[in-house]
C-alpha cells in the first residue's frame, strides 16, 4: 500500500515548490522584499503580485517533522503573515486600478507555469474578494494549468480552501470539476488530502483552526466550508467516476485516506457503483480501507462501507488474491506505544468480522497471519468461534482428531514395549529380541505423523503461507518425534549394537516427546489443557529475571559455603573415609547440587553447620532469604501470572489453538479438491460457478456457503434424534399410555434395546471408522466447545469505549451550545444595534421637537412684545 499512500500532492501541491524553494530562499528574499517596495509604491512590474505571494509561501514556517503540526507560536507567525499577504494584494489592486496592467500582473507565470491566482490558492485558506478580484483581473488564469496539469481548483482543494472560494472558482470555470492533472486526478481526488478531510462538520479541532487562521470571519455562517458540501460541489459534474492513473476513483481516496459518514453517502449518491468497483490492482473501497486501518476515521469508513453493501465486497479477492484482512494483516505491525493506531486497526477488524465473511481456507489463513494482538481479538469474536465449532465436528477433522490419539497412544505403549525387550536383549542377556510385529507398528505410527506432517507443509505452500509452519514450535516438535521413532525403530528392528547409556537416554527423550505431544494434543480439544499449557510458557518468560537473580543468589552461596569447608577436617574425613556420606561443600560442584535441593525444601541435618559460626551465620542467611522469602516471591509471581493466563487469556489461547488445527484441515482439503481436480473428477461447471448448492422445498436452488452450510437434517442426525427421543421424560405424556397397556411395556423394551444395543453399537462403529459414521450430535458433545464469555478486560474496555463515547457526545453538545450562544450574542448585538439607532432616532426627533417649540416659545414672545 506504499504506492498508494505515497501519491500525495507530488511535485505542484502544497509543498510543491518548496524543494526549490528552500534552497533559493536567502537569495529571493532581498529582492522579493525590493519588489514588494516598489509594488507598494506603485511600481508597473508584472511580477511584482507574483513575488510578493511567492515571497510569502517561501517563508512559511514549517510544521514539526515529528507531529506534522504547527507549534503555536509558529502559527501565531503564519497567520500574521498570511494576514500581511492578503492585505499586500488588496493594496496592489487598490494602487493598481488600470485594467492592463491587473490583466498583466495576473498573467504573469513563475515557475512551474504557476501565476498568482495558482500561488494565492496553495497558501492556506484565502479570501474570497482575493481571489475574487485576481479572477477580475483575468479570467482565463482559471483555466490554466500549470506545469503538472493542476488548475488553480486542484491547488485549492489540495490545501484546504474553504468552500466559498472553491465555488467561486467553480463558477468562474465549471469544467474544471472534471479537468484531470497529468496523472489523470481531478479536483475531487485532491479534496481528500485537506487536512479536514477526515473531521466532522462539528469537529472541535476544525473550528479551532478556522478561527485561528481567519479570525475575521467569526461573523460569517459555517455553510459551505463542510466536507460533504465541498464534495457535493465537486461531485455533480461526473467527477466521481473519472481514474486516476491507478484506476482510482474519488470512493477509493476517501477510503484509503479516511474521511466522514456524510462524504461517503454523497459519493455514494453521485455514483452508487463506486462502492465495489476495482482500481488497477483489483483492490475495492474496502481493501483500501483495510490497509490503512491505523487512520482515525477508518473504522468508519469500514462501518459504512460493509453497512452499505457487504455481500459484494467482503468477499472479494485483489489480483494478488488477497482479501481484505490479508491487507489488514500485512499493515498492521505496530508496536504496543502506538495504542491509537492499534485501536483503530482493532475496530476495523470487529467491524469486518461481524459482517460475517465466508469461511474459506484462504480467511482462515488470513486470521492466522493477523499479528499477535489482532489474532487475539479475532478468536474470541462471534462469527470465528462458529466457524472453529462448525468446522472441528466435520467427519474429516473428526476423523484426524481421533487418529492423531490412536496413533499417538499406540506408538507409546508400543514404543514402551519394544524398548524393554530391547534393553532386555542387548544389555540384559536375553536370547530374545524384540518383537518385529511390534517394531512394525512403531513403524506404522511413525508414517502416519510423517504423512500428516509432509501434507501439512503441502497444504500451507499451496495456501501460500509456508512461513507460519516454520514458526510453530508443535511442528518442529513433531519432526523431532518423527526422527526418534525412525530412528530407535531401525536400531530395534536391526538390533544394531549401540551403547547402553545412549540408548537409554535416546529413547528416554523420545518418550519424553511423545507424551509433550499428548499435551500438544489435548490442548487442541479441551480449554483446560490449552490454559494450562500456556499459562506455563507464559509464566516462565515472566519469570526470567527472576530465575537469573536466584542462580546469581545460588552460585553466591554455594561458592561461600566451599570456600569455609575447604581443606577442613569435614572435608578431610571425606577423603579418608570414601565409603563414609561424603561432605557436601568439599567439591563446588556437590556445593552448588547441595544448595539447589536446599532450596526445594531438603535441608538434610542442619547440625553440619554447627562447627563454624559463619557457617551457622550463612546456613540462617539462606534459609531466610533463598528457602523463606524467595520461594514466597516466586509462589506470588506464579500465582498472579497464571491468573492473567485463567481470566484474561483462556479463550483467546484456546481458539488460537483450534484456529491452527481447523486451518490445516482447510488446507489439507483443498489440497484433496486440487488433486480430484487435476485427475478429472472435479465437479464440471463455469469457472466461477457454485458447485455447492441445495434445492429448496419450492425447486429453487440456493447457493450454500463454503464452512458454513446450515445443518441440515441429514440421515445420521435424524436417527439419532429418533433415539434420544425415547427417553424423552414427557414421551409417555404426549402418547398417553399407562403402564397397564402393551404400548407402555413396548416402548419400555424399545428403550432397552436402544440403550443397551442401538447406541453403544452405534458407537462402537463410529470410533472403529474414527468418527466418520458417529452421528453429528455425538462429535458436536466431544469437541464443541461454548462461546467464550466476557473477560474483565473486556468489560474495562467497553467501560472505557462508553466513556469516550460520552465524552464525544458531550463536547459536540458544548460546541452546539456555543455555537448556540454565539448565534444569540449575535442576535442581542444586532437588537442594541437597532435600539441604540431607535434611541439616537428619538432624541434626534425629540431636539428637534425641542428646538420647534423653542422656536414657536420665541416667536410667540416677538408676538406678544409687538403687540
Amino acid at each position: 500500500m506504499a504506492d498508494l499512500v505515497g501519491r500525495t500532492i507530488g511535485a505542484g501541491g502544497r509543498g510543491g515548490g518548496r524543494g526549490v524553494a528552500s534552497s533559493m530562499r536567502s537569495s529571493n528574499n532581498s529582492n522579493n522584499n525590493n519588489n514588494a517596495r516598489q509594488m507598494m509604491s506603485g511600481g508597473s512590474d508584472v511580477s511584482a503580485l507574483y513575488n510578493l505571494v511567492e515571497s510569502a509561501m517561501f517563508n512559511m514556517p514549517q510544521p514539526d517533522p515529528t507531529t506534522n503540526e504547527l507549534r503555536p507560536a509558529e502559527l501565531g507567525r503564519m497567520r500574521e503573515m498570511l494576514q500581511q499577504t492578503w492585505d499586500g494584494i488588496r493594496e496592489w489592486l487598490a494602487a493598481h486600478p488600470n485594467r492592463t496592467d491587473r490583466q498583466n500582473a495576473a498573467m504573469h507565470q513563475g515557475q512551474f507555469l504557476t501565476t498568482t491566482l495558482h500561488m494565492v490558492c496553495k497558501l492556506t485558506d484565502p479570501p474570497v474578494d482575493v481571489v475574487e478580484s485576481l479572477i477580475d483581473c483575468s479570467e482565463e488564469t482559471v483555466m490554466w494549468p500549470d506545469s503538472n496539469g493542476w488548475l488553480p481548483l486542484h491547488h485549492a482543494c489540495a490545501n484546504g480552501a474553504s468552500g466559498k472560494v472553491l465555488a467561486v472558482l467553480v463558477e468562474a470555470y465549471p469544467e474544471g470539476k472534471i479537468k484531470q492533472d497529468k496523472r489523470y486526478r481531478t479536483p475531487l481526488h485532491f479534496a481528500f488530502f485537506r487536512k479536514d478531510a477526515h473531521e466532522d462538520k462539528m469537529s472541535l479541532k476544525a473550528d479551532a483552526r478556522k478561527s485561528m487562521m481567519n479570525p475575521l470571519n467569526d461573523d460569517e455562517d459555517d455553510v459551505g466550508n463542510s466536507m460533504p458540501e465541498i464534495v457535493a460541489l465537486l461531485a455533480d459534474s461526473g467527477a466521481a467516476e473519472l481514474q486516476d492513473e491507478g484506476g482510482m476513483i474519488p470512493m477509493h481516496y476517501a477510503s484509503a485516506y479516511g474521511t466522514t459518514r456524510e462524504v461517503l453517502e454523497v459519493l455514494l449518491e453521485v455514483y452508487p457503483e463506486s462502492i465495489t468497483k476495482r482500481e488497477n490492482k483489483g483492490r475495492n473501497p474496502l481493501h483500501l480501507a483495510m490497509v490503512n486501518a491505523h487512520r482515525k476515521s477508518s473504522p468508519k469508513v469500514v462501518g459504512f462501507l460493509l453497512e452499505m453493501n457487504a455481500a459484494e465486497i467482503i468477499n472479494v479477492y485483489d489480483d494478488d488474491s488477497h482479501l481484505p484482512i490479508h491487507l489488514l494483516s500485512m499493515a498492521s505491525k505496530f508496536p504496543e506505544e502506538k495504542i491509537m493506531e492499534r485501536k483503530n486497526a482493532s475496530d476495523c477488524l470487529k467491524l469486518y468480522l461481524n459482517a460475517r465473511p465466508k469461511a474459506t481456507a484462504d480467511f482462515l489463513t488470513a486470521i492466522q497471519t493477523l499479528p499477535e494482538w489482532l489474532r487475539d481479538i479475532a478468536v474470541i469474536n462471534d462469527h470465528i468461534q462458529n466457524i472453529l465449532n462448525h468446522k472441528i465436528v466435520q467427519r474429516f477433522p473428526t476423523m484426524i482428531l481421533i487418529l492423531d490419539f490412536v496413533f499417538l497412544a499406540m506408538v507409546i505403549v508400543v514404543f514402551e514395549m519394544t524398548t524393554s525387550q530391547t534393553i532386555d536383549y542387548l544389555f540384559g542377556g536375553t536370547d530374545t529380541p524384540a518383537s518385529p510385529g511390534l517394531v512394525f507398528l512403531t513403524f506404522v505410527a511413525g508414517a502416519y505423523f510423517l504423512l500428516r506432517e509432509m501434507v501439512q507443509i503441502i497444504s500451507l505452500m499451496a495456501l501460500g503461507n509456508a512461513g507460519s509452519w516454520a514458526g510453530d514450535m508443535g511442528n518442529w516438535l513433531d519432526v523431532a518425534l518423527i526422527f526418534l521413532i525412525f530412528y530407535f525403530g531401525g536400531v530395534m528392528f536391526t538390533n544394531s549394537p549401540m551403547s547402553n547409556d545412549a540408548f537409554r537416554s535416546g529413547t528416554a527423550i523420545t518418550k519424553g516427546i511423545m507424551w509433550m505431544s499428548v499435551i500438544s494434543f489435548l490442548k487442541s480439544t479441551q480449554v483446560e489443557f490449552s490454559v494450562f499449557v500456556s499459562g506455563v510458557f507464559y509464566v516462565v518468560q515472566r519469570l526470567a529475571a527472576f530465575l537469573l537473580a536466584l542462580s546469581v543468589i545460588l552460585l553466591m552461596f554455594s561458592q561461600m559455603f566451599y570456600i569455609i569447608y575447604a581443606q577442613t577436617d569435614e572435608c578431610t574425613c571425606t577423603s579418608e573415609y570414601p565409603d563414609a556420606n561424603p561432605f557436601p561443600h568439599c567439591d563446588f560442584k556437590w556445593s552448588l547440587l547441595k544448595v539447589y535441593t536446599m532450596l526445594m525444601g531438603e535441608i538434610g541435618n542442619e547440625m553440619r553447620y554447627s562447627t563454624l559460626p559463619i557457617a551457622q551465620f550463612l546456613y540462617i542467611a539462606f534459609a531466610f532469604l533463598v528457602v523463606i522469602l524467595l520461594s514466597n516471591v516466586l509462589i506470588a509471581i506464579v500465582t498472579d501470572s497464571y491468573g492473567v493466563i485463567k481470566n484474561e487469556r483462556s479463550a483467546m489461547v484456546f481458539w488460537a489453538n483450534r484456529l491452527d488445527f481447523v486451518a490445516e484441515m482447510d488446507a489439507i482439503k483443498n489440497v484433496g479438491k486440487s488433486i480430484k481436480a487435476c485427475c478429472g473428477k472435479g465437479s464440471s461447471g463455469a469457472p466461477g460457478a457454485p458447485t455447492n448448492v441445495r434445492e429448496t422445498p419450492n425447486g429453487e436452488p440456493v447457493t450454500i456457503v463454503e464452512g458454513l452450510e446450515e445443518k441440515g437434517p441429514g440421515k445420521f442426525r435424524a436417527g439419532w434424534q429418533s433415539l434420544m427421543n425415547l427417553f424423552d421424560r414427557n414421551l409417555y405424556e404426549t402418547y398417553d399410555v399407562q403402564p397397564s397397556s402393551i404400548e407402555f411395556w413396548c416402548y419400555v423394551l424399545i428403550r432397552f434395546g436402544a440403550f443397551f444395543f442401538v447406541i453403544p453399537l452405534w458407537l462402537l462403529i463410529g470410533l472403529c471408522t474414527a468418527g466418520w459414521l458417529w452421528p453429528p450430535q455425538v462429535r458436536e458433545w466431544l469437541f464443541q466447545q461454548k462461546k467464550a464469555a466476557i473477560s474483565r478486560a473486556d468489560m474495562a474496555q467497553e467501560v472505557t469505549n462508553q466513556i469516550n463515547q460520552l465524552k464525544t457526545e458531550i463536547m459536540k453538545l458544548r460546541i452546539e451550545m456555543k455555537g448556540e450562544m454565539k448565534s444569540d450574542r449575535k442576535e442581542f448585538a444586532a437588537l442594541k444595534t437597532e435600539v441604540e439607532a431607535i434611541q439616537a432616532e428619538v432624541m434626534a426627533d425629540l431636539l428637534q421637537v425641542k428646538e420647534i417649540m423653542v422656536t414657536l416659545l420665541d416667536m410667540s414672545r416677538d408676538n406678544l412684545g409687538t403687540r
